[in-house]
């Protein structure tokens, strides 16, 4: 099969270039005999997909069926899946939302970019895949329940309409989601107490699901239908405070267990009691634990079942691409870790990521390592859009995964008022081994945390999952060869996260702290 185009025409305009682009994507495709990108209708070739990218924040592989999970957690995306490309290797470029979203929406690495705990404003030198596709006739839309994804903090650029469970016509709805959903038992953490106060509405981000499909429909129903569309979901019922129904519950736990899930002391000041070795939890305790999120996860996956199915009935899926993945994931116990600060060990980094395009894409698994800051150039190459290529760009397009790969993480910025809360709780506590930075890089099997404070390990990851064996100090050529992939430092200049990304709008700070990302002194750490 043969493809022809007037070079010279595609490269002297905006529609040619997306033309040779896709009729090259084609010709790729057919050499590779169509395995991973199916070219063999390239009549349809020059029909725009729609982009439905959607992020489950908190969510971890390992406690999804379709990775591998025994318990029934997500019986609709392990079914759904079949129909996917499932990569069952992929690695956040962070361990919080942040500097993981920061790197999803623009391609660049946490180094680059430079957004973290204390800088949570994306800066507008920074072109994101939203104004990409924005420029190239894509309609735009973002519904978030993370408050950090917002236009205040930089994220809606290229979004024609942003909203959130709390703005105006959503509110009341998901409040009353929010009251139905917590249970008369429940005196597990601050948000029953708060609730029945009356301080509702900053809670509102605990009920996500229903009230995100709500307005992604109502968008699809204003929108051009002449026009492609590209859609982001935020959604954060796996992120602490954990607030699943009981039906749910029920589903992955005793009765027994059930009861105790509402009576266990999971409030932020007892969690960070536990992480910074102040207090601990039993071992039935933990499990416990451990539970709530699974039960939070099936919640999540009833939300993914009602909103595909419901779009595939109104025909909005036809010719659209859906990329499922976290920003990070979430520690349960492991290294005496709960929540997602202070640690890059792989509970936080091991995250999903799932490609769907029935047209262009083979259904599979592939075991390439890739990362979810991949995202922003598969998106562009689909649609026939050149990605730009930067600096401090690490990217990688899922349609053309290597076997080889070396890919960093960061937690650059620990928090904060955490410490500042234990402290007024333990005088005497000293915090120090949670003051420093931490940076890794995993290439193969090996994985290298790198610490401000030295404290650097070095992990098999192929005969250590746990990350339990430090071997740094015991292979000394290998760990300076791993030193030595960590990619370089930039210098902050002020300007690469925002001018003070520290500060948060009086509309966000209330929102943060039910999260644990802010304390009443208005000071934001995600």
């Amino acid at each position: 099969m043969i493809y022809a185009i007037d070079k010279m025409t595609a490269n002297n305009t905006r529609g040619g270039r997306r033309e040779l682009r896709r009729l090259s994507l084609a010709l790729a495709g057919t050499i590779l005999g169509c395995t991973l990108v199916s070219a063999c209708r390239p009549e349809e070739a020059t029909e725009r997909p729609n982009v439905l990218f959607i992020v489950l924040d908190t969510t971890r592989a390992d406690r999804l069926g379709v990775y591998g999970h025994d318990r029934p957690t997500t019986p609709f995306l392990d079914q759904w899946s079949k129909g996917a490309l499932v990569f069952e290797d992929c690695q956040s470029v962070a361990g919080t939302t942040v500097p993981a979203h920061a790197s999803m929406f623009t391609g660049l690495l946490p180094s680059t970019h430079l957004n973290d705990n204390l800088h949570p404003t994306l800066a507008e030198k920074h072109t994101t895949l939203a104004e990409l596709l924005k420029k190239d006739g894509y309609q735009s839309f973002l519904f978030s329940a993370n408050p950090f994804i917002s236009a205040e903090s930089g994220f809606g650029q290229g979004f024609e309409l942003v909203q959130h469970p709390w703005s105006d016509e959503y509110r009341a709805k998901a409040v009353a989601i929010i009251r139905s959903k917590i249970d008369p038992a429940d005196k597990s953490s601050e948000l029953p107490r708060k609730f029945r106060r009356g301080r509702v509405g900053e809670w509102a981000i605990k009920a996500c699901g229903e009230v995100a499909q709500d307005a992604l429909v109502a968008w699809l129903d204003k929108r051009d239908k002449e026009r492609p569309y590209f859609a982001f979901i935020n959604y954060m019922e796996a992120h602490r405070p954990l607030l699943p129904p009981r039906s749910y519950r029920n589903k992955m736990m005793s009765a027994k267990q059930v009861a105790q899930s509402y009576r266990i002391d999971v409030s932020w000041d007892r969690m960070w009691e536990y992480v910074f070795g102040l207090a601990e939890y039993s071992p039935r305790s933990r499990e416990v634990i451990s539970l709530t999120y699974d039960a939070a996860v099936a919640e999540l996956d009833e939300h993914l079942r009602l909103l595909l199915t419901t779009l595939k009935d109104r025909g909005d899926l036809k010719n659209t691409v859906i990329v499922i993945t976290a920003d990070h994931g979430e520690h349960l116990g492991e290294h005496h870790f709960l929540d997602h600060q202070y640690s890059l060990y792989q509970p936080l980094l091991k995250v999903p990521m799932i490609l769907w395009y029935p047209k262009s894409v083979q259904p599979g698994r592939n075991t390439d390592p890739v990362s979810n800051i991949d995202v922003f150039p598969t998106i562009l190459e689909l649609v026939g859009i050149d990605a730009p290529v930067r600096p401090g760009d690490d990217a990688t397009s899922l349609l053309h995964s290597k076997s080889r790969r070396v890919r960093p993480s960061e937690h650059s910025s620990p928090p904060e008022h955490p410490i500042t809360d234990m402290r007024r709780l333990h005088p005497s506590w000293d915090p120090t081994p949670f003051r420093r930075q931490l940076r890794s890089v995993l290439e193969g099997n090996y994985k290298l945390i790198w610490s401000s404070d030295k404290r650097h390990a070095l992990y098999d990851l192929a005969s250590d999952p746990g990350e339990l064996n430090n071997l740094f100090g015991r292979e000394p050529e290998l760990a300076s060869a791993m030193l030595g992939r960590l990619p370089s430092l930039s210098k902050r200049d002020g300007s690469g996260g925002g001018d003070d990304g520290a500060k948060v709008s009086a509309t966000q700070n209330p929102l943060l702290i039910p999260l644990g990302y802010a304390s009443t002194s208005g000071v934001a750490e995600e």
